[in-house]
Formats: C-alpha cells, structure tokens, sequence
C-alpha cells in the first residue's frame, strides 16, 4: 500500500472506525472536451512527508476548483480524492481494489462533540527564512508558528501569508470534512491529546496563519513543500474513480 494512502487509514484505524460493505462506483468514462479543460485546470504541489517511524516518502497534491487529490505521484495506483463540491472523501486503494467513502456528516451532536480535555492553545511567532520553491514570481513573506497546547509543546508550522489562497483554502474543508467524520466514532487515547487536537478538535487552528510549507508535531508528523505550479490542465481521469472497485462506505 502506497504511503499517501495510509494517512486515512491511520487517523481511522486509531480511533476504531469500521467500514461495511456497499456499492461499486464507477467513473463518468468520457473524454475531456476543449468545454471541459478549465474545470480540470489547478494547482500542483509536491511534498516529502514523514508518518511516525515510516521512511520519508513523497506526496503530491493536485488541486482544481471542483477537487483534491492526493497520491504519491504520477506511478501511484492508489489515492485520495476529495469531491470539494460533495465534501466526500474516496480513499482508493490498488491492491484491495476497494475504495473507501467517508460522506459529508450532517449530525449536529458530532459537530457538538467536544474533547475530554482541555482545549487551550497558545501561538508564538518569529519571522522565518525559509523559501517556497514554486514557479509564481511573487515573493511571500514566510513566519514560523509554535503552537502549544495546554502549555505544552504540539505543532510547528512555517507558513506564507500569499499566493497560496487556493490550495490553503482546500486544505482547509479536506481538513474539517476528515474531522467531522472522525468525530463520530471518537475514543480517547491516553497521550494523545496533541494528535487528536490537531487532527479532530482543530483541525483548522494551524492553517490559520497561511499555507504550511513546512509543519512537524510532538506525535512524529512531518512535512515540508518541495516545489509548486500553478495553471495546470490535468487529465480528467486523475479525478474518475477505478471502475469495478467494490466500496465501503463509513
């Protein structure tokens, strides 16, 4: 199983969530028309990411007006596809020809759900040196942010404050639309009150201050921007699902 593809199935597997088996979806098969190639047209960002004691591995992120998909390149069977328009997660995987659905949830007492603990964050800012390698000219100013949660060490970002409003603004429903579903199953992990800060209760604090192009956490998460471009026209198919999978629907 290819690394981006784990990322779902960490954060769902951590908190006991299981899938049933449903429906076989399958892709709208026709070809993209001249019409067509603006709705398909987007940003791509390349990153290196490290989970927990797993090897560096690489990870792209295609991002249009209608979607988001992520992968581990242009070779990568398997990937995650978010439908900005459904607010739907599809994490497909190659090997189990299967496609995991996490729907839009619309249960008002999830929403509701609030954390066993504390939820106190503290931000200390400096400015920071770092680049961002990406083919717009225009320079952005980038700040580095800690965070600290209940006092305590959690999240460090380096973050831009222009010319990443797009792909920020993705980042940022792909982000809420996992925690809202990770809710609803919620079990609280003794020690992980910073993962489940970050990743469910919070899940848009750190993207408040611009685009991370560099992010690392106390529970062993990291990432960091490689290089970005803009004003690309992808291939429709990168944003079909795989014919004949079987789903499972959360």
């Amino acid at each position: 199983m290819h690394q981006i593809t784990k990322i779902i199935l960490v954060f769902i597997s951590a908190l006991g969530l299981i899938a049933c088996s449903s429906h076989v979806i399958k892709p709208d098969s026709n070809e993209n028309s001249e019409v067509e190639k603006l709705k398909f047209a987007g940003d791509m960002l390349n990153f290196s990411e490290i989970i927990g004691d797993q090897p560096e591995s690489g990870v792209r992120m295609i991002i249009t007006d209608d979607f988001l998909r992520m992968d581990d390149g242009p070779k990568s069977p398997d990937f995650v596809l978010y439908d900005r328009n459904k607010k739907i997660i599809y994490n497909v995987l190659a090997e189990e020809k299967s496609i995991m659905v996490i729907e839009n949830n619309s249960d008002t007492q999830v929403q509701k759900l609030k954390p066993p603990f504390s939820l106190l964050w503290n931000v200390e800012s400096q400015t920071s040196h770092a680049l961002m390698r990406s083919d717009d000219k225009n320079s952005a100013s980038a700040t580095h942010y800690r965070l600290k949660l209940n006092q305590k060490e959690c999240y460090n970002l380096v973050a831009v404050d222009q010319g990443m409003d797009k792909p920020l603004a993705a980042l940022r429903e792909f982000r809420q639309a996992l925690a809202d579903q990770l809710k609803k199953q919620y079990k609280p992990q003794k020690g992980q009150e910073c993962y489940e800060a970050v990743n469910i209760f919070s899940p848009l604090n750190h993207l408040h201050q611009g685009f991370p192009i560099r992010e690392w956490s106390v529970y062993g998460y990291q990432r960091f921007l490689i290089g970005h471009r803009k004003k690309i026209i992808f291939p429709k198919r990168l944003f079909e699902l795989p014919e004949g999978y079987s789903s499972m629907k959360l």
